[in-house]
C-alpha cells in the first residue's frame, strides 16, 4: 500500500515569526540604531517573505487551473494592502497640517502623492543622488518606499509567471523539452511547468543581484531604493517557493527530499536565524548594501522557510508559535505602517532623539495603533464580503480610493502656496525699503531677530531652501569628474580672484560676488559639491560615492597655469571627514598656490544650528520663540574644521573668520534682523550673505592690502 502524501500546511508559524522578527528589528534600528545597527535587513525579510508567499500563491493558481486570473490576482491585493496603507497616509497628511509648520507640507504632500501611486522608492532614489535633495528631513511616509518595490514586484511578478507557462508550452509543442508532450499531460493533471518558471526565475535574480552590485560598487546611493537592485530579493523567494512545490499533485516537493535526516530542519532554522542575527548586529552604516551584502539577511530567511516545522528538545518551533510571537506576525504590516509616523512626528515635537523611556513608549503606542488598524481597518476590508465577492468591484473600489487620497495628498502643497503667496507680497515690502539693521548690520546691537515690531522674516521659510546662488553647472556634482571653472565679474578687472572649494565655499558666492562687482575685479569660480580643496581624500571618496581627488587635481593645475589670478578665496564643509593627516592636504595645497604667487584666503566655516530638523521648520513652527531655534556658540561649531590648523602648517596665508557675523554674546540664532541666517541643515542663506557683504568687503579688502594686492 501507498501512504497518503502529506497534506500540505495552509497556515506556516514560523514564516509569521519571520513577520515578527523583521517588523521587530526595523522599530529597533528606528528607535535604537545603536543597539541593532544592522535592523534595517528587516526589510529584506520581508521582500524573501512576500516572494515567497506571492509566488506559492500563484504557482498553486497554476497547477489547479492551468492559468493565472490577472484581475482577480490584482483585486486580492487591492483588498490586503490599500486599506491599512492609506489610513496611514490620511492620518500623516491630517496631523501634518495640524502639528507640523507649512515649510514641510510640501514635502509631506509629495511624499504622500507617491506612495498612493507605490512609486515613493523612485522619489527617494531621485533625492538620494541630488545634493541639494539628499540632505532632507525624512518625512512621515518615507517608509512606503519598501511598500512600492513590493507592489512594483506584485505587477509584473505575475505576467512573468504567465511568460514562463507559454514559454513552456511553447517549447513542448516545439518538442525542445525531454520527454515530448509529457508536459501539456501534466499540467492537464495539476502539473507545473518547472523548467520555464526555473529559467524566469533565476535569470530575475542573477540580473537583479548583478545589477544591485554595480551600482553598490560604483557607490550610487540609489542602490537602497530602486527595484531593479531589490527585486532579487523577492525572486529568491520565489524560487524557494517552486523548489517547495510539488511537480505534480501527490510528488515531494525537490527540496524536501534534503529534509529527511535527522535534525537536518532544526539546524537549518537555527543556522538561518544566525545569518540573520549576525547581519543585525554586525552590518551598519558603513556597510555597502544592498548588493552582495544583502545575501546574507536573504539566505537566513530562506533557510528558515525551508526548514519549516521543526521537532525535537533543540527545535525552535516553541518560541516561534508562541503566541505574542505570533501576534506580532500578524500586525507586522500595520505595525510596519504605523511605527515611522509615530517616530518622526517625536522627533519633530520633541526636538531630539528618544531616549530608552521614550523609545518604549514609542514602541507601545505603536503596536497599539497596529492593533487598532488590523483589527478596524486591515481584516474588516480584506473580508468585505462585497469586495471579496467581486474582483471587478473590488478594482473599482481601489481605482476610486486611489483617486481620492491622490486628492486629498494636494491639500498639504496647496494650504502652503496659498500662505507662501501672502508671505510674499510682506517680503516685497520689506526689501523695497529695508530696515535699519536688517540682516548682519543688526549684529552691533546685539542681533535682535526682530526689528522695529516687524514680524517678517526674509526669505520666506518655506521657499528658503531656494534661496542660493543661481550658478547652474558652475557648482559641479558631488560625482563629477571634473571642476568647471566660470568667471563672472569684470572681463579685464584690475584683480582675479578665484573662489574654490564645496558648498560651503559657493555659499560664500554673493559676499564676494558683490565685493567684486563693487571694485570692478573678475571673479572666478571652482565649485564642487561635498568636495573640500584639499589633497587629503575625504572618507566619503574613499567608499566611491563622491570624487574629488582628480577634479582637485585638474583645479590646481588651471589655477597655476592661467598666470592671471591673485587671489584665491575657499572654505569647506568642517562637518566633512577625512582620511588621516587632513590638515596637512588643506596646508600643502595651499602652499601649491602661494608658491605659484597667488594668495590663499582661507575661510573659518560657519556655525550650524542647534535644531535637530532644518532651522527654517523650527522658525515657522516656533515665530514666537526663535531663541529655541538657536543654539549656544561653544556648541554651533563642527568640531572637523581644521582651517585653524591647515594655516598654522602654512602661516602664509589670510585666515577669516566671520563667526562675530553669525553669534553675538555666546549665542547663535537662526534669525537675525528678520533674515533667516540658513536655508536648510547648514548653508547660509543667500539673504543673509548679501547682508553680510560691506563686512566681507572690508575685511578681505584689508587682507589684500596688506599683502600688497589692492592699494
Amino acid at each position: 500500500m501507498i501512504s497518503a502524501p502529506k497534506p500540505t500546511r495552509r497556515f506556516l508559524p514560523e514564516v509569521q515569526s519571520l513577520r515578527a522578527l523583521a517588523v521587530l528589528l526595523v522599530l529597533a534600528y528606528h528607535l535604537e540604531p545603536r543597539l541593532v545597527p544592522g535592523g534595517f535587513i528587516g526589510v529584506d525579510v520581508f521582500f524573501v517573505i512576500s516572494g515567497f508567499l506571492i509566488t506559492g500563491h500563484l504557482l498553486r493558481e497554476v497547477r489547479n487551473n492551468g492559468r493565472i486570473d490577472l484581475p482577480a490576482f490584482w483585486a486580492a491585493r487591492v483588498r490586503r494592502i490599500l486599506p491599512a496603507a492609506f489610513a496611514v497616509i490620511l492620518a500623516v497628511l491630517a496631523a501634518s497640517l495640524l502639528l507640523l509648520p507649512a515649510t514641510v507640507w510640501k514635502a509631506v504632500g509629495i511624499a504622500a502623492l507617491a506612495s498612493v501611486f507605490s512609486v515613493e522608492n523612485w522619489v527617494l532614489a531621485a533625492n538620494s543622488v541630488d545634493y541639494l535633495a539628499a540632505d532632507e528631513e525624512p518625512t512621515a511616509l518615507q517608509h512606503f518606499w519598501s511598500l512600492g518595490v513590493e507592489e512594483q514586484f506584485y505587477l509584473f511578478w505575475p505576467l512573468l509567471v504567465v511568460v514562463a507557462v507559454w514559454l513552456e508550452s511553447k517549447l513542448q509543442r516545439s518538442g525542445q523539452l525531454a520527454g515530448r508532450g509529457t508536459v501539456g499531460r501534466r499540467q492537464a493533471q495539476g502539473g507545473l511547468p518547472r523548467t520555464a518558471l526555473l529559467l524566469v526565475f533565476s535569470t530575475t535574480v542573477v540580473t537583479s543581484l548583478v545589477y544591485s552590485m554595480v551600482l553598490v560598487g560604483a557607490g550610487n546611493p540609489a542602490a537602497y531604493f530602486v527595484t531593479g537592485a531589490r527585486v532579487w530579493e523577492l525572486a529568491a523567494g520565489g524560487l524557494l517557493a517552486l523548489a517547495m512545490r510539488p511537480p505534480e499533485p501527490g510528488a515531494s516537493a525537490p527540496a524536501a527530499r534534503i529534509l529527511k535526516a535527522p535534525g537536518v530542519r532544526t539546524a537549518l532554522a537555527w543556522a538561518g536565524f544566525a545569518a540573520i542575527a549576525i547581519a543585525a548586529f554586525g552590518y551598519g552604516a558603513a556597510t555597502s548594501f544592498p548588493g552582495l551584502s544583502a545575501a546574507l539577511p536573504v539566505a537566513g530567511t530562506l533557510a528558515v522557510i525551508l526548514a519549516g516545522e521543526t521537532r525535537g528538545v533543540l527545535a525552535p518551533r516553541k518560541i516561534l508559535e508562541l503566541r505574542a510571537v505570533q501576534w506580532v506576525g500578524n500586525i507586522s504590516y500595520s505595525l510596519y505602517l504605523w511605527h515611522w509616523p509615530v517616530i518622526t512626528f517625536f522627533l519633530f515635537l520633541a526636538g531630539r532623539e528618544p531616549g530608552p523611556a521614550q523609545s518604549l513608549g514609542l514602541l507601545a503606542l505603536s503596536l497599539l495603533l497596529a492593533q487598532a488598524s488590523h483589527r478596524w481597518v486591515e481584516t474588516p476590508v480584506r473580508t468585505l464580503a462585497p469586495l471579496a465577492a467581486s474582483k471587478w468591484r473590488a478594482l473599482g473600489a481601489g481605482a476610486v480610493a486611489v483617486a481620492v487620497v491622490a486628492v486629498l495628498s494636494l491639500t498639504p502643497g496647496s494650504m502652503a502656496q496659498r500662505d507662501t503667496v501672502a508671505a510674499e507680497r510682506a517680503v516685497a515690502t520689506l526689501l523695497a525699503d529695508p530696515p535699519p539693521g536688517f540682516g548682519a548690520a543688526s549684529i552691533p546691537s546685539g542681533a535682535p531677530a526682530y526689528l522695529a515690531g516687524i514680524k517678517q522674516i526674509v526669505p520666506i521659510p518655506a521657499e528658503a531652501e531656494q534661496d542660493q546662488p543661481d550658478l547652474g553647472e558652475c557648482v559641479q556634482k558631488p560625482q563629477s569628474p571634473v571642476t568647471r571653472e566660470c568667471s563672472r565679474g569684470a572681463k579685464d578687472g584690475s584683480l582675479t580672484i578665484a573662489l574654490v572649494g564645496d558648498s560651503h565655499a559657493a555659499h560664500w558666492y554673493q559676499a564676494l560676488e558683490a565685493t567684486a562687482q563693487k571694485h570692478g575685479w573678475t571673479l572666478l569660480t571652482y565649485l564642487k559639491n561635498s568636495c573640500p580643496f584639499s589633497a587629503t581624500q575625504r572618507v566619503a571618496e574613499a567608499n566611491g560615492s563622491i570624487s574629488c581627488h582628480e577634479a582637485n587635481q585638474d583645479t590646481m593645475k588651471r589655477l597655476v597655469e592661467r598666470g592671471d589670478v591673485d587671489a584665491v578665496v575657499t572654505s569647506y564643509w568642517a562637518g566633512s571627514t577625512f582620511e588621516p593627516d587632513a590638515a596637512e592636504g588643506f596646508a600643502g595645497y595651499w602652499g601649491e598656490l602661494e608658491d605659484a604667487g597667488i594668495k590663499v584666503y582661507p575661510i573659518i566655516d560657519t556655525p550650524r544650528p542647534g535644531t535637530r530638523t532644518y532651522a527654517r521648520d523650527c522658525v515657522a513652527g516656533h515665530p514666537a520663540e526663535l531663541r529655541s531655534c538657536g543654539t549656544p556658540e561653544f556648541e554651533a561649531f563642527e568640531s572637523n574644521d581644521y582651517t585653524r590648523a591647515a594655516a598654522k602648517n602654512e602661516p602664509r596665508v589670510g585666515t577669516m573668520d566671520f563667526s562675530d557675523q553669525f553669534c553675538a554674546e555666546g549665542f547663535c540664532p537662526a534669525v537675525i534682523g528678520n533674515v533667516l541666517l540658513y536655508r536648510d541643515k547648514h548653508h547660509v542663506s543667500d539673504t543673509y550673505m548679501r547682508t553680510l557683504a560691506p563686512i566681507f568687503d572690508a575685511r578681505l579688502s584689508e587682507l589684500l592690502r596688506e599683502d600688497g594686492l589692492v592699494g
